[in-house]
């Protein structure tokens, strides 16, 4: 019977082990479960993420130089009238207070490699179409070394204008606010390659520079940019081309650091950012060799960092850049809702904003097509749950406590059954009481007295060894205070003799201890503190009566009463 029910036990204990533990798994996996199959959004590559968090600060660059060309003795090519050279690159936002960047070589005019190289090569081709036997080449090498290109004033650096059209376009549309802008600061490719622009603007969207540190070879990049060539063959759009790679080495052109990548540059996208894919910028487009498109370098934006400081100017993003990147967040997380709240926040203070715009439409449209992703507890996004745990974790130790309390009750259950089966067994082998009055002389054998029962779940109660000599000789112990009313025992002059006998021999150990071959028996262990019950009171001792009836006959029948008895065997009357 007790092996069934323990088997029972454990049963019920590995049962609700396995349905507390799954339990709490389910909990904690229920608020932050995904939709399911064939209903979750697509996911965004780490590239398109972030070609959208940097698109809103590219700007399209538009240059409009004029200079006169001459041949160094007073006279000008093109009937002395002044040329007109346009050319277009790309810029980004460093600061929300209209600060553009760009490359360097994009405005430099007074570089011997700058614009003026441009008018020269542009006046070369037209002498090499007309001149037979003279190539560009030729041509440009005479022009480079002989012809002056100045501005307005004789002498004076080249006429330069520049603009900026802000405000982004979608697909192939064309839509922006084109502002004029003016040169701050630039350093030639000699010297780093940088520039910086200024437009009258306050809310300019702008984008993080990183720093050397963050750029190692195989580093992911996205270059940006607006390709001159790619306009010349298609409509002209404000969308820039996103091209991917990686950065391939560090080397440097003369003592100026630069950046080799394999993401392919093309005329137009100079001055644009190359960033990782967290949106920071490593660097500015710069430059490729002619006919091959796999060796392109960027100039570091340490250097831009540089000039930024050189002219007061901190990198930083602006209230708009926090709006724009806080609803881009909620939507590439599916929180669409959310998405479409802050892109129409944005739009109040910025109608213009071309990427706000599209990605508050294709929000709207994620949400009806999906549904809004459910938002993870704390716990999931980085934080703790309750007690300082993730909820998977809570669920789980609180199941296995479960299982363990069920399991503990179990066992419980086994034991009290099983001491209440060896209490019950013991009780039959103790003797009924018999009544003194009935005893026989004749047939009475000396019996040792039994030691009380302890109650149940109290200290065992350890053997006492008889007193050596005489009960009479020993002091009678006073009883414990409170215990007068406990069981009295009479003690017969037999069992007084009985007491006496010498205890059997044999090793004692201490109570718990197993015995070892190497050691030696003991003398038998000290009378043990008085017991106790289950309330941890001391159990009630009982009190031994001595009575030694002297030989004669019995005062009620006259009857001859054996000595020693205590009660006469005829009448039953107590001897005094």
């Amino acid at each position: 019977m007790t092996g069934t029910i323990a088997r029972a036990a454990a049963a019920v204990a590995v049962a609700a082990s396995v349905t507390l533990a799954t339990a709490g798994t389910a909990l904690a996996a229920e608020p932050g479960a995904p939709p399911g199959p064939g209903t979750s959004p697509p996911q965004a590559t780490p590239t398109e993420k972030a070609a959208a968090e940097v698109r809103p600060a590219i700007v399209y660059l538009t240059e409009t130089f004029t200079a006169y060309v001459g041949d160094g003795t007073g006279l000008y090519y093109n009937n002395g009238q002044p040329l007109t050279l346009n050319a277009t690159c790309t810029g980004f936002g460093v600061n929300p207070q209209g600060y553009v960047a760009t490359a360097g070589h994009c405005v430099d005019t007074t570089s011997p490699d700058g614009i003026r190289a441009d008018f020269i090569q542009m006046v070369a081709q037209d002498i090499a179409a007309k001149t037979p036997g003279v190539t560009v080449q030729d041509a440009m090498t005479y022009g480079m070394a002989n012809w002056t290109v100045e501005g307005q004033a004789k002498g004076s650096p080249i006429d330069a204008q520049y603009s900026a059209v802000i405000g982004s376009g979608t697909g192939s549309g064309a839509k922006g606010e084109v502002v004029p802008a003016r040169l701050v600061d630039f350093r030639p490719p000699s010297q780093g390659d940088v520039a910086l622009l200024k437009i009258e603007s306050s809310d300019l969207p702008t984008v993080q520079l990183g720093s050397d540190a963050d750029t190692a070879i195989g580093t992911p990049v996205l270059s940006i940019g607006y390709p001159a060539a790619a306009d010349a063959v298609t409509d002209t759009t404000l969308e820039p081309s996103n091209k991917d790679g990686q950065i391939s080495t560090k080397r440097t052109m003369g003592s100026v650091p630069y950046y080799e990548t394999s993401a392919s540059l093309s005329p137009g996208m100079s001055g644009g950012p190359t960033v990782d894919m967290d949106g920071d910028v490593l660097g500015i487009n710069s430059a490729h060799l002619p006919n091959d498109q796999a060796f392109n370098f960027i100039a570091p934006a340490s250097g831009l960092t540089e000039l930024l400081a050189r002219n007061g100017v901190q990198n930083r993003l602006g209230p708009n850049d926090a709006l724009y990147r806080d609803a881009l967040a909620n939507y590439w997380a599916g929180r669409y809702t959310d998405a479409i709240a802050g892109f129409e926040r944005l739009l109040l203070v910025d109608p213009g904003h071309g990427q706000a715009q599209q990605f508050k439409t294709e929000a709207a449209k994620a949400k009806e097509r999906f549904g809004d992703t459910p938002v993870a507890p704390p716990a999931e996004q980085g934080g703790t749950g309750f007690l300082g745990l993730a909820p998977w974790m809570f669920w789980t130790i609180v199941g296995g406590a479960a299982a363990l309390l069920v399991g503990g009750i179990a066992l419980l259950v086994v034991l009290l059954r099983r001491r209440k089966g060896r209490g019950e067994a013991a009780v039959a082998d103790i003797p009924a009481p018999r009544d003194p009055r009935f005893d026989d002389p004749t047939n009475r054998a000396p019996q040792a007295p039994r030691m009380p029962q302890a109650p149940w779940g109290s200290t065992p109660v350890q053997p006492v060894q008889p007193p050596q000599g005489p009960a009479w000789q020993q002091p009678r112990p006073a009883a414990p205070a409170g215990l007068a009313d406990g069981p009295t025992a009479v003690v017969t002059p037999a069992d007084i003799m009985a007491s006496q006998r010498p205890a059997p021999a044999g090793p004692f150990l201490s109570p718990g201890a197993a015995p070892t071959a190497s050691q030696p028996p003991t003398a038998p262990p000290a009378p043990s503190a008085p017991p106790v019950n289950g309330s941890g009171e001391e159990a009630a001792a009982p009190t031994a009566v001595v009575s030694i009836p002297k030989a004669g006959s019995c005062p009620n029948c006259g009857s001859t009463v054996t000595p020693g008895a205590v009660f006469c065997a005829t009448c039953g009357t107590r001897q005094s």
